[in-house]
């Protein structure tokens, strides 16, 4: 039983792109977005596949970047039949909640106080 303050659960939903060279986009559809309190979406970057390349060149090191249901939704294109949240021109932006800074996030939004151990 959580104590005041305190959330019973905090709900996840990770999305990941395997391409260096992809988009920067996800699909996320409209409905889903009552499913989740953060998204992570995990950037591979295991080579890069656009105009026929053959994905042995370009991989980089994992991103993995924790966005919260609001941020998402902001950012969420309609327009399309994919429904995609879009980063390509939010690399600035979305800095702060790239890997351990954004694991934070989800760790600290239960209310619970991290645990210590007393020598």
């Amino acid at each position: 039983m959580p104590r005041r303050g305190e959330k019973a659960q905090v709900r996840g939903q990770v999305k990941s792109r395997y391409a260096t060279d992809c988009g920067r986009g996800f699909p996320v559809k409209e409905k889903s977005f009552d499913a989740f309190d953060f998204l992570v979406v995990a950037f591979l970057n295991i080579g890069q596949y656009e105009r026929g390349r053959s994905g042995e060149d370009g991989m980089k090191p994992v991103e993995f970047y924790t966005l919260s249901n609001d941020f998402s939704r902001e950012h969420h294109n309609t327009r399309s039949s994919w429904q995609q949240v879009l980063l390509r021109k939010l690399q600035q932006e979305i800095k702060p909640f790239r890997d351990e800074a954004g694991f934070e996030l989800i760790a600290e939004a239960p209310g619970v106080e991290k645990p210590t151990r007393r020598p």
